[in-house]
């Protein structure tokens, strides 16, 4: 039967011969692995008689302590080892909640970061300072200032679970603070003629997910998520809907994911080869595997994208760095901060899009098409199919590069 919890006055007595210290015992209810509330013994050290001479100070030292026992964060919900409420609370309640890519993320971190830091800890005793030297040691290994700032984050979101919930009083990760990040480093950005100088040796099916990437800055799970009924090739529009990971299609990053995207000549000439020769059937996916599922980004990554970029000499090259490089040449361009944020699906309260839909549409295509003239040159922008560009020819027949997929 578990053991009821009660107020405590702890006891006192003195223990040693000649360096002689004061000495308390309580019995503290705990839950164990398995649940269960149960009592341990527990005693502590509350100073030397030299420090403490009288009982009476000692006294007040052991009530000030046993406040911290009987009061409330002390709690025994509190003397859940982290690992316990993590692996049996938090994860089938909470985590299915996220979208997908949250939960590998937030399930990457715990099993490499905070299980092996904080597992057998109880959740009371996870502190401002535990947490601080964690991020301090995550920084000082060489992690990303990003990645350091994800594992706060998901390690937060668990401990704000925990104060929902009544495990402890208060988060104490909002009492964390990280470095501001450094930016004396640029960050690498493919210019024009580095853009042209790839798409020229990728083979397909990266080199037409390079081509719509460079040019509509989409991230690389909404174009692979890209359906042909999300397709206006007549008002050269793309609605984005979706996004996928690991072949889980979800929302959106953002409320602002949810967009209207505007094609520029090339963009066209593009997806109206691609869909002339593929299935005509609406929610077909513009790039598949030839079993119809979406194509895995990492496979293409892996044995397309980073080896012809290695080879061309452009470094590591990234599906995020091709989005970045279409922000900065729209910077180059001059195009205004709120239209590249509409083109990009950032999220902002500053601009109501039901009110101006049309006006900043068209705002976005002379942008658009602006782009298109700086990679590709002026005479490119009037040509009405993909393979008149002086590129290589698509390949005919379907892509085959979902997971485990051979190139």
């Amino acid at each position: 039967m578990a053991r009821k919890k009660r107020f405590q006055h702890g006891s006192l007595f003195k223990r040693g011969r000649r360096n002689k210290v004061w000495v308390t015992r309580w019995w503290e209810p705990i839950i164990d692995s398995e649940g269960r509330s149960v009592a341990v013994r527990r005693s502590e050290i509350l100073g030397t008689v030299a420090e403490l001479p009288t009982r009476r100070q000692a006294e007040q030292l052991l009530a000030h302590r046993m406040q911290k026992i009987n009061g409330d964060y002390q709690s025994v919900r509190s003397t859940r080892k982290f690992v316990d409420f993590v692996r049996i609370d938090w994860e089938p309640v909470i985590l299915p909640t996220m979208k997908y890519a949250t939960q590998t993320s937030y399930a990457y971190f715990l099993r490499r970061h905070l299980i092996p830091a904080f597992g057998d800890l109880p959740l009371r005793e996870l502190s401002r300072e535990r947490i601080q030297v964690l991020l301090q040691a995550k920084l000082a290994s060489a992690l990303a200032w990003e990645t350091v700032h994800h594992i706060q984050c998901a390690l937060s979101k668990i401990l704000g679970t925990a104060v929902e919930w009544a495990y402890i009083e208060a988060n104490p990760v909002r009492l964390t603070r990280l470095p501001r990040r450094s930016r004396a480093r640029a960050k690498a950005v493919l210019n024009a003629q580095q853009i042209r100088l790839l798409l020229a040796a990728l083979p397909e099916p990266s080199r037409s997910l390079v081509f719509l990437l460079i040019l509509t800055g989409l991230r690389v799970g909404e174009l692979l998520a890209l359906h042909w009924r999300n397709v206006d090739l007549q008002a050269a529009l793309l609605r984005i809907e979706e996004t996928v990971y690991d072949g889980h299609f979800d929302e959106p990053k953002s409320r602002r994911g949810m967009r209207l995207v505007p094609l520029g000549s090339l963009a066209v000439a593009l997806l109206s080869t691609r869909k002339a020769r593929t299935d005509l059937n609406t929610e077909a996916l513009v790039f598949s595997s030839r079993n119809g599922t979406p194509l895995d980004r990492h496979t293409l990554l892996s044995r397309q994208l980073k080896p012809v970029a290695r080879a061309l000499g452009l470094g590591k090259v990234t599906w995020h760095l091709l989005r970045h490089s279409n922000a900065t040449l729209h910077d180059s361009l001059g195009t205004p901060l709120g239209t590249l944020q509409e083109l990009l699906g950032h999220s902002s309260s500053e601009i109501t899009r039901q009110l101006y839909v049309h006006s900043l549409t068209e705002d976005r295509r002379v942008a658009v098409e602006k782009l298109e003239a700086l990679v590709f040159g002026p005479k490119w922008t009037q040509v009405s199919r993909f393979e008149n560009l002086a590129l290589p020819k698509f390949v005919d027949g379907a892509e085959d590069v979902g997971r485990g997929d051979r190139i």
